[in-house]
């Protein structure tokens, strides 16, 4: 499961060209791939079923960084210098050459282990077990198929799965046994949600009510889920800072919406496509305003790094928010509430005719 034998079978067999694919099939478990996906569900599909999907993932990332941290495996470019990072075309510096553990089922060496878990300082992601692209895609389509109950994302789930595995060992990123472990942890968190949908917790995350700033039992409940969790794994180091970040601006986002009423998902396709294209654009320009701005202006200098990172995080995410404001003023959708109303007072008027008649 820890050897890199199979990893340099397959970097054995490579050329230009399927690095090239592999780095494109890679990226679909990208944190940017991922988010495109959750924006175009939430705002050209289903707001409800975008909602609970992108939860659905940033729960399993939170959870996959919580264990890579405790578990604390190093990816096998660090096992044998002979593994290519190919994904970043970084040289191997490792000191090692071996070929990982002996056996099947044996954890990697344990010096090697020692050795990776003294470093001072390590670089950006530099745990290897379980895999977090697995995780989440395994997350993502068994998810989808479970919200939108289609044949074809089912017949495509096991496909998008594997080849993104296939990626993540070609690119000498994970091994076999991280793989699996990413696999594992996705599928549990897929059955969990699944029962969460069939059960009728889901409906009190739709509810304006239970996000009122109220010392209710289930107000407190959900705030402590949604905003109290992330900033204490933070500080016990289990999770980053962008991942944090991301999970915050999320949840805070959804929060400031769901207070003024979740919007209705009705309208044209012109509509729908200009409703996705505002949240990308939103999330898009402020990811990449807030990166070139924070290295241009070196505010390392004023900022800590872990902060600079959950800003880069908790902005775009939170620009979800901005983008219903925008959308709901440029009249792309309706609140539930207005149509709530407008249904009320139509049924009233019929009435009215119906006794006139």
């Amino acid at each position: 499961m820890f050897q890199t034998e199979p990893i340099l079978y397959l970097q054995s067999l490579g050329n230009d060209w399927l690095t090239s694919l592999m780095i494109l099939i890679t990226s679909m478990g990208s944190s940017a791939f991922l988010a495109a996906i959750v924006i175009i569900v939430t705002f050209g599909i289903n707001f409800r079923k975008g909602f609970l999907l992108f939860q659905l993932l940033i729960w399993t990332g939170l959870i996959t960084e919580i264990i890579k941290t405790v578990v604390a495996f190093p990816r096998p470019d660090y096992v044998d210098n002979k593994v290519l990072n190919l994904e970043y075309g970084v040289k191997n510096t490792s000191p090692f050459s071996g070929e990982g553990s002996e056996g099947i089922f044996k954890l990697p060496d344990k010096e090697v282990l020692e050795t990776f878990r003294l470093q001072e300082t390590l670089n950006h992601s530099p745990f290897g077990f379980p895999s977090g692209h697995v995780a989440i895609t395994t997350a993502l389509w068994g998810g989808s198929s479970e919200i939108f109950n289609r044949r074809i994302i089912k017949l495509m789930a096991p496909v998008m799965i594997f080849l993104v595995a296939l990626s993540r060992m070609y690119l000498g990123r994970h091994f076999l046994g991280d793989i699996m472990g990413g696999a594992i942890i996705g599928l549990f968190l897929l059955i969990t949600f699944t029962l969460f949908l069939k059960s009728s917790l889901k409906e009190e995350f739709f509810k304006k009510e239970n996000f009122e700033l109220a010392f209710r039992h289930k107000n407190l409940i959900l705030y402590f889920i949604l905003f109290v969790i992330p900033p204490v794994l933070t500080a016990l180091s289990l999770i980053s800072a962008d991942v944090a970040g991301f999970f915050l601006g999320t949840n805070a986002a959804y929060v400031l919406i769901i207070r003024k009423g979740l919007p209705n998902d009705e309208g044209s396709v012109e509509q729908r496509v200009l409703r996705i294209a505002t949240a990308l654009l939103l999330f898009g320009v402020s990811s990449f305003i807030l990166g070139v701005g924070f290295e241009t202006l070196e505010t390392t200098a004023y900022f800590s790094f872990k902060l600079i990172e959950f800003l880069e995080a908790f902005i775009p995410a939170s620009t979800i928010w901005v983008s219903v404001v925008v959308c709901t003023k440029l009249n792309l959708y309706r609140r539930e509430e207005l149509l709530s109303s407008q249904n009320t007072e139509w049924s009233r008027n019929t009435l009215k005719k119906n006794g006139m008649e």
